[in-house]
C-alpha cells in the first residue's frame, strides 16, 4: 500500500509540475514581457501599454499634420534580408498610407537582436534621435506586430507612439489612397 500512495504522490506531484510549462506553451504571449509571440493576425485590444490608439480618423489629422513618422511593420513571412546588401527579396506588394516607411518583421514579441537594433535604428534616424517625435505605428487589421512595435518603442524611451489598429484597412475603408512601398533595407554595416 505503501508503494502505491508513493506512486500516487510521485504522478501527483508530477501533474503539479507540468501544469505551468504546458500553460507557457500554450499560451500566445511571453510570461516576462507580456507581448505577443504566437498567432499574430488574431483580434487585437483596444489599448497597447506604451502608446496611444487612435481611429482612422486620428491617423488622417496625424498625416496632415506634417510631423509624424508613419510606420508599417507588417512581417515578410518565412523571409530575411540579405545579409550582404540588407535588402529584401520574395514579398508581395505591399501598399502603405504615403509617406510610410516599412520595417518588416520588427513587429515580433522576440524580435532577433538584429531585427530590433534595424528598427530601433531606423526609428532614431528617422526623428533624428528625437524620442518625443511623433510616430505612427501601423500594419493590417487585426495585426498584434503593431501592439508588440508600439512597446518595442516604448521600451527603449520613446514617449510619443501611437497605434492604428485598422492600419491599412482602415485606411481603404475610409476612401484614402495607398502606395506601393518597398521594404526599408538592413544597414548591414553597422
Amino acid at each position: 500500500m505503501r508503494i502505491i500512495s508513493q506512486a500516487i504522490a510521485l504522478l501527483i506531484a508530477s501533474f503539479i509540475a507540468a501544469v505551468p510549462v504546458a500553460l507557457s506553451q500554450g499560451s500566445d504571449f511571453d510570461p516576462e514581457t507580456g507581448l505577443r509571440i504566437h498567432h499574430y493576425t488574431d483580434p487585437v485590444p483596444s489599448e497597447v501599454p506604451g502608446g496611444t490608439v487612435v481611429d482612422t480618423a486620428g491617423v488622417k489629422r496625424l498625416v496632415d499634420s506634417d510631423r509624424v513618422v508613419l510606420i508599417d511593420v507588417l512581417s515578410i513571412s518565412g523571409v530575411r534580408y540579405d545579409e550582404l546588401d540588407g535588402s529584401w527579396s520574395d514579398y508581395e506588394p505591399r501598399y502603405n498610407i504615403p509617406g510610410s516607411m516599412w520595417l518588416p518583421n520588427v513587429g515580433y514579441g522576440k524580435p532577433s537582436s538584429d531585427m530590433l537594433k534595424y528598427f530601433l535604428d531606423a526609428v532614431s534616424e528617422a526623428t533624428d534621435g528625437d524620442k518625443a517625435y511623433p510616430i505612427l505605428i501601423y500594419c493590417v487589421s487585426d495585426c498584434w506586430m503593431g501592439w508588440n512595435a508600439v512597446q518595442h518603442l516604448a521600451r527603449a524611451g520613446y514617449t510619443n507612439v501611437f497605434w492604428a489598429p485598422r492600419g491599412t484597412d482602415g485606411w481603404v475603408e475610409a476612401g484614402y489612397e495607398l502606395e506601393l512601398t518597398e521594404p526599408t533595407p538592413v544597414n548591414v554595416d553597422s
